[in-house]
């Protein structure tokens, strides 16, 4: 056997697989259900390097996780370019037997919960996982290997090392054993049935009626046989082939006792309508008789063959330079190349230069077509992809009918109900996308602080109070004398509440930007407002420094009220100093004997951070960077050679945090705080599936625009007094 490989030509690809919804196990009040996220069931792909059709497992033993909370988002159908794709995630991950088993959590949006009704109802019944193969074992033809009891013959590729990037909630997977029908077969134990249990409820038999179990088979060990041979796809196939060509054959199932030459025959005879199904296919689709043969010959299902003579016809349309006209996965590919290039072109025009938006998943490989393309060619070669005649259509005529914009498509007379109409709102969404891509670039290359000293917390799933409880410390050990009692240590807690904030605004692309090629409205505005959000979230975080509220206790953020009094936090320079050895000494000795909540208890808090409006950095820097103490005697400031213990290499040495948020609120304060790993100061909490900020769009009618929504939800709170001291300065 060969040795694994760790990079092969086709390790940029990801691997997919369906999986099973346990819909039984729905639970209302937390919006979960149970599902089967993957399988070590073989599924066949076209192998493009290698020209042949090879069956791939994923080995369970060897599923690696991103991070410890074995956790996946839930994104809808494979769209994993924005958050706004995201319905929720999948938790508690593990492995059991040759099963990857997950629970899928909801969020608590309107959208996210009309998928989890129509799981629980049982219209979707499959997810797909989307993983990155890390580590492959080919298996050469007329070879074979076992996997976990089941042998899988050559040529295949066993995974034995991949991780799982997301799950997608999808109409039909591409593994044919996680079904709704192999739900069925799991939640009847066999081997009971084997035994003679008898344990088939009437309610059990109907639910196997209505995937197919015939009226005729009434005898439990019959129903037992049919299930162990297999349920048959309860879904006909598509028919491809001529009218009047004999339809492909069902497989029909085994009875129990029966003659396994007949078996033999009705196999045969299926694989006869399959090889007739696939040469009908390719002779409709033009394409070579040599790949019709060769797909007969290997065994590709009629799925796979579907697959790879959509992509010849693609390659073939667009090598003489016509736009595809075809459907299904042809089209989306295109629109994905279109939607990768415009995304690259957008980023480009922006100005942003660290984001990476193909990150997690590589641009696909037709974007290069695109990315010098102007909008309105790419809105012309949109429809004219959907099979739309443009050739006497105006510029306006073609920016309005792709947008969506009802008036011109029915003056146009395209069809409502044709392939055409649907996707003129194709190019909308290539807009969007491309809009969330700058957004998104814009907020993580926009400047912030605030998560060097404050926490963010972990996503919440509501608006309700978020209420977060601390304990006091326990008290020191006491003596206990010879023959006396243990004493009982007396602990205290305290509460601090908050809740999200939803924060927006709203930006238009219009139908004469389109016209006019005018690129500014998917880059650089969008990025803009990505700025902006990432602004407000650091100017959130500030003004809890610079508002000084009462916490809990009643008593303001800052104050220089004595510990032992109730509400007082001893945290407060109010006469003001400027920024010097000694006043950093004061700040110092406030924070390092602060008591717990347990009075009788000294934290030793640590203070890492000086922060200071940028009018007074200069000062700062100079003496966070003088290797003597500038205040100290000597002809000139500094020349004492007395040593500055907070600079360079000092035992106080303090990290410098310049914001200019502050210098609204005042030039001359200045603030200490802890490491947030130390003690909480400052939280930051996030509506759970609204991490980054997300984007939204509808048609203003009134208007002819695409008018955009951003949003992002958070809230931020002071927790803990401790960890924080201010000095108004001088």
């Amino acid at each position: 056997m060969p040795k694994p490989r760790n990079t092969y030509a086709d390790t940029s690809r990801l691997v997919m697989r369906a999986v099973s919804v346990r819909a039984e196990t729905a639970d209302q009040e937390l919006r979960s259900v149970e599902v089967v996220i993957a399988t070590e069931n073989p599924v066949e792909r076209y192998d493009y390097s290698r020209s042949t059709v090879i069956r791939e497992v994923l080995s369970m033993d060897g599923v690696e996780f991103r991070t410890s909370k074995r956790q996946l988002p839930i994104v809808d159908s494979h769209d994993s370019s924005s958050v706004r794709n995201v319905l929720g995630s999948v938790r508690n991950l593990r492995t059991v037997g040759d099963e990857l088993v997950g629970d899928a959590v909801f969020a608590s949006d309107a959208e996210s919960q009309n998928a989890f009704e129509k799981l629980r109802d049982g219209h979707l019944t499959d997810f797909s996982i989307t993983a990155t193969p890390n580590e492959i074992k080919f298996i050469p033809r007329g070879e074979s290997v076992v996997v976990r009891g089941q042998t899988i013959a050559g040529p295949a590729e066993i995974v034995t090392r991949w991780r799982p990037t997301d799950a997608s909630l999808v109409a039909t997977g591409a593994d044919e054993r996680s079904t709704v029908r192999d739900l069925l077969r799991r939640s009847y134990d066999l081997a009971t049935a084997k035994e003679g249990g008898g344990n088939m409820s009437p309610e059990f038999i109907e639910k196997l009626k209505a995937i197919g179990l015939p009226d005729e088979i009434t005898e439990e060990a019959q129903i037992q046989q049919w299930i162990i041979d297999g349920v048959g796809s309860t879904e006909a196939e598509t028919p491809v082939a001529e009218p009047q060509q004999e339809p492909q054959a069902e497989p029909e199932l085994v009875a129990v006792g029966a003659d396994s030459g007949e078996a033999i025959d009705r196999a045969l005879k299926a694989d006869r309508a399959r090889q007739r199904e696939i040469r009908a296919l390719c002779t409709r689709a033009q394409v070579e008789r040599a790949l019709a043969d060769k797909l007969c010959d290997e065994g590709a299902s009629l799925d796979v063959a579907r697959k790879l003579v959509i992509d010849q016809m693609t390659q073939k349309q667009e090598a003489v330079g016509n736009p595809p006209n075809v459907t299904g996965s042809g089209i989306e590919r295109l629109h994905e190349s279109m939607r990768d290039g415009l995304i690259q072109r957008a980023i480009t025009a922006s100005g942003c230069r660290k984001y990476d938006p193909f990150a997690t998943k590589p641009a696909s490989a037709g974007a290069a077509d695109f990315r010098h393309m102007g909008l309105l060619r790419m809105a012309e070669h949109s429809l004219q992809s959907g099979g739309v005649d443009t050739r006497r259509m105006t510029s306006n005529d073609i920016a309005a009918v792709a947008m969506g914009h009802a008036p011109t498509i029915n003056r146009l007379g395209i069809r409502r109900d044709g392939e055409a109409y649907h996707v003129t709102g194709s190019f909308a969404n290539l807009l969007q996308d491309a809009a969330n891509k700058t957004l998104l670039a814009g907020y993580e290359e926009s400047p912030f602080t605030w998560s060097m000293w404050a926490r963010q917390a972990g996503s919440v799933s509501d608006f309700k109070d978020i209420k977060r409880n601390r304990f006091s410390e326990a008290p020191n050990l006491s003596v206990v004398p010879e023959n006396k009692d243990y004493p009982e240590g007396v602990m205290s807690d305290a509460k601090e509440t908050y809740s999200i904030e939803k924060y927006g605004q709203i930006f238009s692309v219009t139908w004469e930007t389109i016209v006019n090629d005018d690129l500014d409205a998917i880059s650089r505005i969008p990025s803009m407002h990505g700025n902006a959000a990432r602004r407000t979230q650091n100017a959130k975080v500030y003004e809890v420094l610079t508002a000084n509220r009462a916490m809990a206790d009643t008593g303001l953020l800052f104050n220089a009220t004595a510990q032992t009094t109730a509400g007082g936090h001893a945290n407060y320079t109010s006469s003001g100093t400027v920024i010097s050895v000694a006043s950093l000494n004061v700040a110092f000795t406030s924070m390092m004997t602060k008591k717990g909540l347990n009075s009788s208890v000294n934290i030793k808090v640590m203070p890492v951070y000086l922060i200071v409006p940028a009018a007074i950095a200069a000062t700062a820097m100079q003496v966070l960077g003088s290797m003597a103490d500038p205040s100290a005697g000597g002809s000139a400031a500094g020349n004492s050679n007395t040593h500055n213990i907070y600079g360079p290499g000092g035992s106080r040495s303090l990290t410098l945090i310049v914001d200019p948020e502050l210098d609204a609120n005042s030039v001359q304060s200045w603030y200490l705080a802890a490491s947030p790993s130390q003690i909480d100061t400052v939280e930051l909490a996030f509506l759970a599936g609204e991490e980054t900020p997300t984007l939204e769009t509808e048609w203003d009618f009134t208007k002819d625009v695409y008018r955009y929504k951003i949003r992002q939800t958070f809230g931020v709170a002071p927790i803990d007094f401790r960890g924080l001291y201010k000095n108004v300065g001088a």
